[in-house]
């Protein structure tokens, strides 16, 4: 195999070179005389221009793989979230589940506490009695099975021997579970009892929907009521002891007339336009709503809350009897109790909360924003601007025929002055004639 002469290779090379150098300084006087920037700013030389692709392909490498990671680590955190949004709420399902449990043998007597601070440590009412005494309940672990037997006493007493007992069934909320059960730590944390509504939307939300349960459940056997053609008795047939007893409740007048004009205004967008509305029946079901009732169930019509776990159907009210809807509330219930509520007025700023208040309340304070809105806004609502436009057309109506009779009254007067001169100039006419005649 032949070797190249290196003098060869070197004057080959230089010449190569040299055709180069020409061929950019051609290039270079042709883009200036064109005004065309030089095609490379920089002097790097292609190694370095190599490399710094090399580098750029790396970063953007780099950049491909972290945002990658970023992605996984933002899915990963979703499903964490909806894996603790799950547990969360299936803890609070347990929690009044164990709340729901407790049965008036239980509530309607004094105890050391209340069914709320029993269901948060763990406890639930097996509606089981003691043997000794039948106002023992006995009360039990869904973890651990441990039980405690919880005796009718009034732990408000002034008494040390009172008070000392109040303590120790404190303690057994905790003592009485076993060592390894998870409620001796005390109530879980992620389970919050509290006034649920944060917003005014879902408030009046809840407001209306609860409401328009009761009002189609009344209409429903008010209907089954009035074709009943049975003879009339006494007493109340069944379909009538299923109505909306007679409410009693601590509204003054100003706020319950809101309530009712609220109800009322709420109604009649439902209903089709010009249908009367059962004011008796809104007004009775709006009151329900606004305490935090719903309707019990449609067949056996009454009052619930999901709150406290009440629960009373009207025919179990007397016909001489009210319900009173703030009573029938568990005395810890956040719609009647502030401290559990937690909740402050919508209608004061953050900066300025400085007093709680209870459900009902917050919902008192937004039936007063929501009837202002209304009675504010009313006039520049659709309704009244097509109520305007009627009016405003009725009226061209009339100037149209008023403008139409003096039109005919300057018409009927123009034709009787016509007539009148007509008939006027005709016996002159004829007067005129009849005494040429006699001249002749």
């Amino acid at each position: 195999m032949d070797t190249p002469n290196p003098a060869e290779t070197s004057s080959g090379a230089s010449d190569l070179r040299k055709e180069a150098l020409a061929l950019r300084e051609f290039i270079k006087k042709a883009r200036q005389e064109a005004n065309l920037g030089p095609m490379i700013k920089s002097k790097r030389s292609f190694s370095l221009i190599a490399e710094a692709a090399d580098t750029d392909d790396e970063s953007r490498e780099g950049k491909r793989q972290q945002t990658e990671q970023d992605q996984a680590e933002a899915e990963a955190a979703a499903k964490e979230a909806e894996a603790r949004k799950a547990l969360i709420a299936e803890k609070r399902e347990h929690f009044f589940s164990r709340l729901n449990s407790y049965s008036p043998k239980f509530y309607c007597r004094k105890r050391p506490f209340t069914a709320l601070e029993c269901a948060k440590y763990g406890w639930r009412d097996t509606h089981l009695v003691g043997k000794k005494d039948a106002k023992t309940c006995i009360l039990q672990c869904d973890d651990c099975q441990g039980k405690m037997f919880v005796i009718t006493f009034d732990p408000t007493i002034d008494n040390p021997k009172v008070q000392e007992v109040a303590k120790i069934y404190k303690e057994s909320l905790i003592l009485c579970h076993a060592e390894a059960c998870r409620w001796r730590n005390g109530p879980d944390t992620d389970v919050v009892y509290n006034f649920p509504i944060q917003s005014l939307e879902d408030g009046v939300n809840r407001l209306q929907s609860n409401a328009f349960f009761f009002i189609f459940t009344q209409k429903r056997f008010k209907n089954k009521i009035s074709k009943d053609t049975s003879t009339p008795s006494s007493s109340p047939s069944q379909d009538e002891m299923k109505l909306i007893p007679p409410l009693q409740h601590p509204l003054d007048d100003l706020t319950y007339s809101r309530v009712c004009a609220l109800g009322v205004h709420f109604q009649q967008q439902r209903q089709e336009i010009g249908k009367p509305v059962d004011t008796d029946t809104v007004y009775a079901a709006y009151l329900l709503s606004l305490f935090g009732w719903q309707l019990l169930s449609d067949m056996v019509p009454g009052i619930q809350c999901d709150l406290c776990c009440s629960k009373r159907g009207f025919h179990q009210i007397k016909q001489d009897e009210t319900l009173d809807v703030l009573k029938e509330h568990k005395e810890y219930c956040p719609w009647v109790n502030p401290e559990t509520a937690d909740a402050y007025s919508p209608k004061v700023h953050y900066s300025n909360r400085d007093r709680k208040i209870c459900g009902y309340e917050w919902m008192v304070d937004l039936v007063a924003i929501e009837y202002s809105l209304i009675m504010r806004n009313k006039l520049l609502s659709l309704s009244a601007r097509e109520a305007t436009d009627e009016k405003r057309n009725e009226l061209k109506q009339k100037t149209y025929k008023a403008n139409e009779l003096l039109k005919l009254w300057d018409s009927y007067s123009s034709n009787s002055s016509g007539s009148s001169s007509s008939s006027s100039s005709t016996t002159t006419t004829t007067t005129t004639n009849i005494g040429d005649n006699q001249q002749q």
